[in-house]
């Protein structure tokens, strides 16, 4: 019985730990963060009642226009 007990806290090859797990999200939350700020001011577009699409707000409305076309080409409309 001990053993089965050993080999259950004794770390897998390829697994994380927990700790590990929180670390690279909070990592990823600052990270998403920082990248936030650096754009600066944003708007929020929609692209269909469920689906928004934030881009900066020095945009034009060309470019605009060109990014909702890129989106929806890429990722298709699914309403």
């Amino acid at each position: 019985m001990s053993t089965k007990q050993k080999s259950s806290v004794t770390k897998k090859d390829g697994e994380i730990t927990r700790s590990e797990r929180v670390s690279a999200t909070r990592q990823t939350k600052n990270a998403l963060k920082n990248a936030k700020e650096k754009a600066g001011a944003v708007v929020h577009i929609a692209i269909s009642n469920r689906t928004t699409i934030e881009l900066p707000a020095h945009l034009t409305k060309e470019e605009i226009a060109a990014r909702i076309e890129r989106y929806n080409k890429l990722r298709g409309s699914t309403v």
